[in-house]
This record gives C-alpha cells, structure tokens and sequence, in this order.
C-alpha cells in the first residue's frame, strides 16, 4: 500500500504566543444632555463620521434664554447697588471724620457696601450659569470620531439623568485587549526593566480576523495592568493597532500574534497531517521498518500550512499527509516522498516545484 509522505526539516522560526483578543475604540464620550429640556434637532447620521466641534444635537433654549436675561437684568441691578453703596460709604467715610456720623452708622454703611458686593459676584456667577446652561442646549462632539445608534428622537425630553442620546468612539487607533498568565508575566518583569523594554521594542504583532485572514497593520504592545485579575490568574494586556479604513471595529473576536525577533530551529509539521483524539494531537509516520507508527507531539502556532511542533518529533521522520484513511499503525507501506508549499499547503513529487 503506498501512501505520500513528507520529511521533516528543521526551520527556523520566530518564537510566537496567540492570544484570544478583543477590539476595543481607543477613546469614547456619551453624547449626554447636561440640562433637562426637548430635543429639537438631531444633526448627525448614525453610524457616520464626526469631526470636533460638529453640532450633533440642539435642544429647546426658551427656557435657557429667559434664565439668561434674567440673570443679566439681576446682575445690572446688583451693580447699580453697589454704586449707590460706595458712594454713601464715600460719604459716610467724609463726615465721620468731621464728627457728624456716628461710628454705629459708619458700620452699617460698610455692612451695606459688602452686602452689595457680595450681591454682585452672586449676580455675576448666575449669569455664568444662565450662559452656560444657555450653551448646553447646543451639543456638539468633543473629538473626531464615529458616532453610533441614537437612543432618543426629537420630541424627547432628556436630562442629565436620561443617559447616552448617542456615543462616540475613536477606532482610530484601535486597542486590542488579552490577558497574559500570571506567570508569564512575572517571568517577564524579572528579566529587568531595561531587557523587557528591549524585548518589547523587538516584538513584532499581527492579527487574525475572523474571516481567516491577517490584517494588513502591525501593531505595538501598549500597555499591562498593574495588578492580576484574582479569579483568572492572568495581567489584562493591551496592544495598539493603526485603523485608518475602519477595517477593525470594536468588540471583535481576533487572534492575537506575538513573535520575537531571533528565530530558533523548530520542526515544521503539514496541517494536513495532523489529527487530533482526547489525548492530544498526533501524526502518522513511517518508521525504518517501512510500517505506520503514532507520534503525539506539543503542537505550536500555524506557520501558513505547517504547525510547529514543540516536543514529540524530530528531523528525518516522514510524515504521512496522504493516504491517512486507508492506513494503521503497524501497518507495512510504501512511502512516496512529496515536498509541500510551506504556505500554501500544496504537495509535488519530490524534486519538483509547486506552481
């Protein structure tokens, strides 16, 4: 019975962690009322573009106006008071000194000349309030970003306590949180302050996305919690990643790839031959009698169409990769060696070159 098979090399790869992350924006703001009043003007498009400083959304201001000239009209009354009270302080102060105003009186004026300052600056910090209440019924976006579904329709009367009229996010960058074993990252800290950073710096990051494919940005490792999650034993890391065509969108599932600079040999296994029971995950080799024997292996990260395996295998073994239902261990077979695209998967005869 002949079945193909492949022969095991060394090759040196990148040392590589994956690791299940998720999406996250790298900023966001709720779009809240900060006064109770109606929504007049929605002036934004869900899930558009928006830029800072655009007004997203008016409200009813009548109230806010009245507040505001009222305010105002109270604030030149005050300021009428305290003329009239610093001119009869003035004098008051004149004729106390030529012994016609009792000291008693002097001091009420004073108390009088203080009241009205005091009646100013409360004059002065409501009209502050009236203006800025009067500023709040307009809206507008704190930072370039993408603004999402809006809760409320004009008609709605919203207030500080209604919540988000809308949110805005900025996935431009965009974070990608994982969580790290504890011990790992100890290990990490203990190599010092000055190799880890070099290590960092070397590191390079890619990402799976949940169609299969790898997007087309690296990213840079940015920042590691400062205490371990008690229930998980694991330090919540977070990388950054450009994000210019909105490619990646929060709250996605990817897989996240760290690789080290210097490679190391590894031995490189064809996807394709490996299977997998409760016991782990395994290939099918030819041994030097010619018959099938298992071999369980610590499998690594995919490198394109191999795996790397960690322990269990070793250089010059051949692999089977096709013929795998037809075939046992101890079984006798006819080997026929093949070679496989490292990338693609496909298998030629030994000596030819995949197209």
């Amino acid at each position: 019975m002949s079945v193909s098979v492949v022969v095991l090399e060394n090759a040196e790869v990148r040392p590589s962690r994956e690791f299940v992350a998720r999406t996250a924006a790298s900023a966001k703001a709720d779009v809240s009322a900060r006064i109770e009043a109606e929504i007049r003007e929605i002036q934004f498009k869900e899930g558009s573009r928006v830029e800072q400083g655009q007004l997203l959304v008016r409200l009813e201001n009548t109230n806010a106006g009245a507040d505001l000239r009222q305010a105002e009209a109270e604030l030149t009354a005050s300021r009428a008071e305290l003329q009239s009270a610093s001119t009869n302080l003035q004098r008051g102060q004149d004729v106390a000194g030529k012994g016609y105003l009792s000291a008693s009186d002097l001091d009420k004026l004073k108390d009088r000349f203080s009241a009205a300052q005091g009646r100013l600056q409360a004059a002065e910090a409501a009209v502050e309030k009236a203006a800025n209440n009067l500023g709040y019924t307009e809206i507008k976006a704190p930072f370039d970003g993408w603004i999402g579904k809006s809760n409320f329709d004009v008609g709605a009367v919203v207030s500080p306590a209604s919540g988000a009229i809308a949110e805005i996010l900025v996935t431009d960058p965009i974070y990608v949180e994982f969580q790290l074993n504890e011990a790992d990252y100890v290990a990490f800290r203990r190599a010092g302050r000055e190799q880890a950073e070099t290590i960092v710096n070397n590191l390079s990051l890619y990402l799976t996305l949940p169609d299969g494919k790898r997007y087309d940005q690296g990213g840079t490792l940015d920042f590691a919690d400062v205490r371990t999650d008690a229930s998980t034993g694991t330090v919540a890391m977070r990388a950054v990643f450009p994000n210019s065509n909105a490619v990646l969108l929060p709250g996605l599932y990817v897989t996240l790839h760290v690789e080290g600079q210097a490679g190391e040999a590894r031995i490189l296994v064809p996807q394709v031959a490996v299977q997998e029971t409760i016991e782990g995950k395994f290939v099918l080799v030819v041994d030097d009698q010619q018959k099938v024997a298992q071999r369980f292996f610590t499998a690594g990260p995919r490198r394109g169409a191999m795996v790397v395996a960690e322990t269990g295998l070793e250089a010059g073994e051949q692999v089977i990769v096709e013929g795998l239902q037809k075939v046992r261990a101890g079984v006798a077979v006819n080997p026929v060696s093949k070679r496989i695209d490292p990338d693609t998967g496909a298998l030629t005869a030994a000596g030819e070159v995949s197209q």
